[in-house]
């Protein structure tokens, strides 16, 4: 199972361009043409994150995307939850008649707890921190 499927990476992709001038509505098309994304898939991802928040939506003439939270504040954790359905990253690797007591497994205690170390991770990791190491600055607002 992957981790970051194709939603959280355009996710965190957009909000990482959007995050280089917080103030500043961005257009649809814009995003497309900077980030090399199919419009359709975008807009589709764009609207999930105003549903839940993240970004804010500007109709009409000059409208766009802002983002609504502070890049300090939004997790990756956050972004990665909203696209995934379900709560566990990784399941078990055998067929239940293979192992009919999965809360005895060993495996699964050490992926278990893994997850959990995952988890923490994504939970310090903000937007702000990612934009900050990969262009050296992010902006305070």
């Amino acid at each position: 199972m992957r981790l970051v499927t194709k939603n959280i990476h355009y996710a965190i992709k957009a909000l990482l361009y959007i995050a280089k001038d917080s103030g500043r509505i961005v257009s649809v098309s814009d995003l497309v043409k900077k980030l090399n994304m199919r419009r359709a898939f975008l807009r589709r991802i764009l609207q999930v994150l105003s549903k839940q928040g993240v970004l804010k939506s500007l109709k009409g003439n000059g409208g766009g995307f802002m983002l609504n939270i502070n890049p300090n504040k939004i997790r990756v954790i956050d972004i990665v939850g909203i696209f995934r359905d379900d709560a566990d990253i990784f399941s078990c690797l055998f067929e239940k008649d293979i192992c009919p007591q999965p809360a005895k497994c060993l495996l699964m205690k050490e992926i278990k707890k893994t997850e959990a170390q995952l988890n923490d991770a994504l939970r310090r990791l903000t937007i702000a921190k990612l934009f900050k190491s990969i262009n050296g600055q992010v902006r305070k607002d």
